[in-house]
């Protein structure tokens, strides 16, 4: 027999109430009194998951219990190893909790947050070849059950570790898995292009979700190009629109709409989805690895492009050498022109620890497949092997690589310096992601900290005349990029996505559009969204020839639901707002013809960017059209 086996009497369900059994065979050396038996299963990413097993009460949820040999006397107690650790101060006390030993252990893959029952020897003593059977959901006593997690996975560790006296060290006896299936469909994810020419094929893909944006089924499909010229289609408020696609799935019994739909005969620019600001189990980005991220994000999420930005210090904190070249073969490995791009990044997770160096959270992005990684880890003796202190460092390093890098600026820590703004190199800040918004302070769904925060917004840092555009995102720390729910157990986040303009889907163009910052950001729906400023687009740059010259700005908008309100904000407020009135699709024509007024640190500069919010919280943020005074 196996060291561990782990079973359950009938197939877990992601966020079910279930049960399920750990069978323990003993090798090596006895136990002796004092020391114990650890079992425990893995659940880094589960945020807001609080089922660890507890003994106190039989009648209780999450109780677990543990049947051994005659003669031993055992004392059991449940407890989450990841609260302790994350209390630590420094990183040498986080490394003497089971968390740290567990991966050090197990190698990479492993997690940083377990669910722990301890199974202490009191008197006597278990010797080799004693068993253990441990319940964990035991019903015996009443007790409903306990929790699985909600991630679907054909592989949730279960882990024993021995500590065989009191002051030993812990050490591995085995790893089992169980498989965690998704639950019932509760939505159907139906994607379309957003721009389409109607002498093409149009491909639409639909995925089955259950509560917690797990895939329960997908399907794909070509819809034949149209017969009609593309002024035969509904024309309204301006835009040629093909109505949005309605499926229903016979399947699973549900129905779908997908996003509009835009069809232009020569479409300069397509409009591609993508996430790039997640994590793997590499760092502290749940159970989930490189190439489980991007088949999510590809197959489950149904985006065009993605990016795993896993934290330095995560990686640094290991093997390096073998963790980036993970990362980067999964990036060349998942790359594919036409379907789905990838790219190469990680982030700069030095928050700063020390005064003069809280310079915020940056991702590094690169244009190719090979890029160096430098680490800025800030934590105890760990701090001694880090490449760089201050992100000038950061920046003279990937200089003197000479390959080409950007920089995004995310805000949802709420220490931005914005003083420390990296000219040239920093193109985009994130406005939105799962924490919340980080536009400014009084706008909704703000990121908790900015509300603390004077001068940290994305605002603030467009009002000193920083020329960033606007990307959206996730920083998921599942491995689930864009997840429609991230699994949280009623959390309450809701994913962001970002949207650019390309000429085509490749890396080489994606990369081109989110340098030039033609991107918007959304909060949860592929808002069809357009900007113009005279004759520029969103993310761009125009020259007036006087102060007073009259700008026209266009905007129109197709949405996923009703549209409440479209908002243009310009040199920090909002200028003009319009009324959707039930409407889904808005076309504007606007022209400002007070004199322009450049920024107060920045004279020479002035912007504008528009806000959709639509009914159920969908939002779109496009990217600001700058404007330079003579």
């Amino acid at each position: 027999m196996r060291a561990v086996a782990v079973s359950s009497p009938r197939p877990l369900i992601a966020g079910s109430i279930a049960t399920w059994h750990c069978e323990i065979v003993l090798r090596g050396a006895p136990i002796e009194a004092g020391g114990c038996v650890k079992t425990g299963y893995d659940l880094r990413g589960e945020s807001g998951y609080e089922a660890f097993p507890q003994t106190a009460d039989p009648s209780a949820a999450n109780y677990a219990s543990c049947e051994g040999p005659e003669g031993v006397t055992l004392r059991l107690e449940g407890y989450r190893s990841h609260h302790a650790s994350h209390q630590a101060e420094t990183l040498e006390e986080k490394i003497e909790s089971e968390s740290y030993y567990w991966r050090d252990l197990l190698g990479m893959y492993a997690s940083l947050n377990l669910h722990i029952l301890k199974i202490e020897v009191v008197e006597g003593r278990l010797e080799a070849g004693d068993r253990l059977r441990v319940t964990f959901g035991d019903t015996s006593g009443g007790s409903p059950g306990i929790q699985v997690p909600g991630q679907a996975k054909p592989d949730w560790r279960h882990f024993v570790m021995l500590q065989r006296t009191a002051d030993a060290e812990l050490e591995l006896l085995g790893v089992d898995v169980l498989v965690v299936e998704p639950g019932e469909a509760v939505r159907l994810n139906v994607v379309a292009p957003s721009i389409a020419s109607p002498y093409e094929e149009i491909p639409v893909a639909h995925v089955a979700l259950d509560a917690f944006g797990n895939a329960v089924r997908h399907v794909r499909a070509q819809f034949p190009p149209a017969d009609a010229e593309p002024e035969g289609f509904p024309e309204t408020e301006g835009l040629h629109t093909l109505d949005r696609i309605r499926l229903t799935d016979e399947v699973v019994g549900l129905e779908g709409q997908s996003n509009p739909i835009e069809l232009v005969e020569e479409p300069e620019y397509r409009l591609f989805w993508g996430e790039i600001h997640g994590h793997s189990c590499l760092s502290d980005g749940g159970q989930r690895t490189p190439e489980q991220f991007y088949h999510w994000g590809r197959d489950t999420a149904l985006l065009d492009f993605c990016a795993l930005t896993d934290h330095d210090f995560g990686i640094h904190l290991y093997d390096v050498e073998k963790y980036w070249a993970i990362i980067r073969q999964a990036a060349r490995d998942f790359n594919e022109s036409g379907r789905f791009v990838t790219l190469l990044g990680w982030e700069v997770s030095h928050a700063g620890m020390t005064e003069g160096e809280a310079y915020g959270h940056k991702n590094v992005y690169f244009a190719g497949d090979e890029a160096p990684f430098y680490s800025s880890s800030p934590y105890g003796k760990w701090r001694a092997n880090a490449s760089y202190t201050h992100i000038e460092e950061l920046v003279e390093l990937l200089e003197d690589w000479g390959g080409e890098f950007m920089l995004v600026d995310h805000t949802s820590h709420g220490i931005t310096d914005w003083s420390r703004f990296v000219e040239h190199y920093t193109r985009l800040v994130e406005v939105y992601s799962l924490f919340g918004g980080s536009e400014a302070q009084d706008v909704p769904w703000p990121v908790g900290p900015l509300r603390r925060s004077e001068g940290k917004t994305s605002r603030d840092g467009l009002d000193l005349g920083l020329q960033m555009g606007f990307t959206g995102g996730t920083d998921t720390h599942m491995g689930a990029p864009a997840a429609y729910r991230e699994t949280s157990f009623g959390h309450g986040h809701v994913p962001g996505m970002t949207a650019v303009w390309a000429t085509e889907l490749s890396r080489a163009a994606i990369w081109e559009a989110l340098w030039n910052r033609r991107t918007y950001a959304v909060r949860a729906e592929r808002i069809l969204l357009h900007t113009a400023v005279n004759s520029a687009m969103m993310g761009e740059e125009i020259s007036l020839q006087a102060e007073g010259e009259p700008r026209r700005i266009a905007l129109s908008v197709a949405g996923t639901a009703p549209i409440e309100t479209v908002e243009l904000i310009h040199n920090g407020s909002t200028l003009r707002t319009w009324t959707g009135k039930g409407r889904w699709e808005m076309a504007i024509e606007f022209e400002h013809a007070e004199p322009m007024r450049g920024l107060a640190a920045a004279p020479e500069l002035g912007y504008y960017y528009a806000r959709v919010i639509q009914e159920g919280g969908g939002v779109a943020w496009s990217s600001p059209t700058w404007l330079r005074l003579p």
